[in-house]
């Protein structure tokens, strides 16, 4: 009795587990969280603010009065490519579109610099720069505390060392002034969405910051300096 006793229990057990699907792929769970407006703000802005420091780099290679001018243009063109190449293959994978040119005022400060007098480029170029990588600094530090999507933050995580070595090489003595905002501004709560400047850096070079940017995939690998730099 006993033996068929078990033997029922074991016969129910079995009908239950037909009730349970087989196809478990509709239950995997997701590997990234949807991106935020927050996410794809930062995205674009620092998409926008690659663009335009590319093309004002490339500038600076060919205007530049001085061989610090020019070794810093160099920089910036290698650097901003790399990190938009991850910027680009990340919004391909989360289906965020990104703007095709660099903003309105991101044109027209190119095309300033593109009309400078050579007497009077490096000095405007430093203080574009420094604008542009303070704003793009601040809306870094956003993505950072605010982001959603683990991929987003991230890509701003490892953009960051890169931006403030920037920052400390732009502000080298015999650089431009520049407007900067002091850390800890306003800009530094703002969307995230950097026009192509980062902000709310120290006046000075950061503690601890090496004068080589070090520009990571999101996900796997890290991005080293081809140049010596600081941003």
């Amino acid at each position: 009795m006993r033996t068929l006793l078990l033997a029922a229990v074991a016969l129910a057990a079995l009908g239950g587990c037909a009730d349970v699907p087989t196809d478990t792929a509709g239950l995997a769970s997701r590997t990234d969280t949807q991106p935020s407006e927050q996410d794809k703000a930062w995205m674009r802005g620092i998409h926008e603010g690659n663009l335009a420091e590319v093309q004002a780099g490339q500038l600076a290679t060919g205007k530049g009065s001085s061989a610090r001018i020019r070794s810093i243009g160099k920089m910036l063109v290698v650097d901003h490519t790399k990190l938009d190449t991850k910027v680009t293959n990340a919004a391909t994978q989360l289906h965020i579109a990104l703007p095709m040119s660099p903003s309105a005022d991101q044109r027209a400060m190119l095309a300033e610099l593109q009309d400078s007098p050579p007497e009077e480029f490096d000095q405007d170029f430093t203080a574009a720069m420094i604008n542009a990588h303070q704003a793009a600094l601040a809306a870094t530090k956003v993505e950072i505390s605010h982001g959603t999507s683990p991929t987003v933050v991230a890509l701003a995580r490892m953009a960051e060392p890169s931006l403030v070595a920037h920052l400390t090489a732009l502000r080298q003595p015999g650089g431009g002034q520049g407007t900067q905002t002091p850390t800890g501004t306003s800009t530094e709560t703002s969307t995230g969405s950097p026009t192509g400047s980062p902000t709310g850096t120290p006046t000075g070079s950061p503690t601890g910051t090496s004068t080589e940017s070090s520009i990571g995939t999101p996900t796997e690998t890290t991005m080293g300096p081809e140049t010596p730099h600081g941003e």
